[in-house]
């Protein structure tokens, strides 16, 4: 019999080579056990269930993905003995799963594509609706899909629903999704399971294609959990104990370690020095992140960052973070503090609006990133931020209160755009100097940022931050080219760039002469009296004027109505008033055509000649306007100039532009 010896003492003995790509996990080359028995009749019988055993269980340790994981210490631990946050039950990132788990976002999703692990997204305020399962159409019988229809041809039966909290991939959806993402592919989902007990069998499709990545794709704690026990069971018990000795050996070293015990000022300034200028080339922006990172020893002692766990950064979010003020600077100016912890104290019982969630995050985001690095360079053994990457600065209460709250941006209507255009500075001779000779109630961009928005849709940071060789005539057609092509832009992603021809309208305003003007007076943007900042760009003024120019018109400031709107009414223009196609419409709004290989790939953007033609119907809306006056224009530029940069001259500011 193959896999059994007989010793020279008449024992028979059973033996099992174990495969090399095992042997790191199960920290053994071969398996052998005595039969006890010097008769071969018995010892076949005793060494094949023995050699059964052993096939089973490196059967289960292949199958459970353990061969592709580096089966560090660490790991092996991980796996053992588990993780508080898997026994919280509910849903968990899926990079933070593995983390915690030991293995790789890669493991779990082969355990999801082979039908084990299940796979979930967290859905806030998505508009869909939502219907049975069984009243979609049959698409093709063989493979068992279905045609998911829109919503203006939603099924008889379903209701319209907005989506929050977590939502299941379909079950026989999981193994494409899944195997999508291992392939570095971002799947479109178009409809996922109800989640509530009482809809089972029901689906919920979103408005809008949904694309998963690996960094948003979630997974149930419990699923998870009950994987890592069978994959511990699957550890070989010599393997486990050699881990715990190799991490004991290894966290007496960390201990001792003068990384470990730096204290969390000088580890900051270390950071800061050695790291983010890497990432980020604003120097304004590193110490404001320096700041914000000082702020955990202001508050929590200056400790050493091998004491700093996950209840020392959990009070420092919810006891200390929810209290700064908003715009603490002020704080300071108005009531004297110098420094966060004698402004929260001073604005302690007033109404002064505290830090916002978003801003809170931002702030929790930091630290995260700054501990990742501090463990990736080995100052400590552990990364205290593990657990808290998938928690929120708000509690679920206030969660659910935000999103009620929170209220979807809508397109201007005919009468707001007929108040908006009917300013003072789009009548004849409203553009005068002030008393003092200046120009601060009037600046080109008060008169062409509106017009651009309503005609061409384009972002309000897009349109800010345009150069004059952006404006450009091929063909017998004047366009936008909205590119990052110099150092001072920044688009929202790689499909915000494209070429946005100008409407008949805009040329006939002066906007082509307004900028052949800037060129002859020597200047390199479209708006080069707006000033750069890292955080805006040039969109900072603009923004804070446009909110406070419909706050005078009457429109309500709780984001329905901002300069977005006029890109929500572009695009409801070009979709239901024109013949354009989707994918057209989609290249020219900066958004994906679609989520098929021919639309990504291989279906080249229209042309300005192509898309003029269908935005006729684009901006009709706007009364009759006065042109644009080029001197005047000229003069405001200059005079914004020299006031922004102290009286020291008009030099044209170009923000990061410099650095390329």
């Amino acid at each position: 019999m193959q896999n059994l010896e007989r010793r020279p003492s008449g024992v028979y003995v059973a033996r099992l080579t174990v495969p090399v790509r095992l042997r790191t996990a199960e920290r053994a080359r071969v398996f052998v056990a005595s039969t006890g028995s010097r008769d071969l009749a018995v010892a076949k019988l005793i060494a094949s269930e023995q050699i059964a055993r052993w096939r089973r269980h490196l059967f289960e340790l292949d199958r459970l993905s353990l061969l592709g994981l580096a089966m560090t210490p660490e790991n092996t631990l991980k796996i053992a003995d588990g993780h508080p946050l898997l026994l919280a039950g509910g849903y968990i990132p899926l990079m933070e799963a593995a983390v915690v788990v030991g293995l790789t976002s890669q493991d779990l999703l082969r355990q999801a594509a082979e039908g084990r692990l299940a796979l979930y997204c967290r859905l806030n305020g998505e508009m869909g609706y939502r219907t049975p399962f069984g009243s979609f159409e049959p698409d093709d019988p063989m493979l068992g899909t279905v045609l998911v229809p829109n919503a203006w041809d939603r099924p008889a039966e379903s209701k319209i629903h907005r989506a929050f909290g977590v939502y299941r991939v379909p079950a026989d959806e999981t193994t494409a999704v899944a195997n999508s993402l291992l392939n570095a592919g971002t799947p479109a989902v178009v409809a996922f399971d109800e989640p509530a007990a009482d809809l089972d069998g029901w689906a919920f499709v979103p408005d809008k294609v949904l694309k998963l990545t690996d960094q948003i794709v979630e997974v149930s704690a419990v699923e998870v959990d009950v994987l890592r026990r069978r994959m511990a069971e699957a550890l070989a018990p010599a393997a486990l104990e050699a881990a715990r000795k190799t991490l004991y050996n290894a966290n007496v070293q960390t201990v001792t370690s003068p990384k470990a015990t730096a204290p969390l000022s000088k580890a900051v300034e270390e950071y800061c020095r050695a790291h983010l200028p890497q990432s980020i080339s604003s120097p304004k922006e590193v110490v404001r992140i320096r700041n914000g990172l000082m702020l955990l020893a202001e508050f929590m002692g200056d400790m050493q960052i091998g004491q700093v766990s996950p209840d020392t950064l959990r009070s420092f979010r919810d006891k200390h973070l929810a209290q700064m003020p908003s715009k603490e600077n002020q704080v300071r100016l108005k009531l004297g503090t110098t420094s966060m912890t004698e402004s929260v104290v001073a604005i302690e019982g007033s109404d002064w609006p505290r830090m916002s969630s978003n801003e809170r995050d931002v702030r929790m985001q930091w630290l995260y990133r700054m501990f990742r690095w501090f463990h990736a360079q080995k100052w400590i053994s552990d990364d205290p931020c593990t657990g808290l990457r998938g928690e929120s600065v708000l509690t679920k209460v206030e969660r659910k209160q935000a999103a009620v709250a929170r209220k979807d941006r809508t397109a201007f209507t005919a009468d707001e755009i007929a108040r908006i255009f009917a300013a003072q500075v789009y009548e004849v001779g409203s553009w005068k100097a002030t008393k003092a000779g200046t120009f601060r109630t009037f600046q080109p961009f008060h008169y062409w940022l509106p017009l651009l928005g309503l005609f061409t849709g384009a972002r309000i940071g897009e349109l800010c931050q345009l150069h004059l060789e952006d404006v450009r005539c091929e063909s017998g057609v004047w366009f936008i080219d909205i590119n990052e092509r110099t150092a001072d832009k920044s688009l929202k992603n790689a499909w915000s760039e494209r070429q946005v021809p100008l409407h008949p309208r805009l040329v006939e305003l002066g906007f082509v002469r307004w900028c052949n003007q800037l060129r002859k007076d020597g200047f390199k943007r479209v708006f080069p009296e707006l000033s750069w900042n890292p955080t805006n760009r040039y969109a900072k003024e603009p923004i804070r004027a446009m909110s406070q120019f419909l706050e005078k018109l009457g429109m309500p400031r709780d984001g329905t109505k901002v300069f977005h709107s006029f890109r929500h009414g572009v695009n409801n223009s070009l979709q239901k008033r024109s013949s354009m196609s989707d994918i057209m419409r989609k290249r020219m709004m900066g958004h994906e055509p679609g989520g098929g290989v021919n639309e990504r790939h291989y279906l080249s953007d229209p042309k300005p000649a192509e898309l003029l033609g269908f935005i006729a119907n684009v901006g009709t809306d706007l009364p009759n306007v006065s042109a644009f006056d080029v001197t005047v224009g000229s003069i405001a530029v200059r005079d914004a100039l020299k006031r922004k940069n102290g009286g020291k001259g008009a030099a044209e500011a170009l923000g990061n532009a410099s650095l390329s």
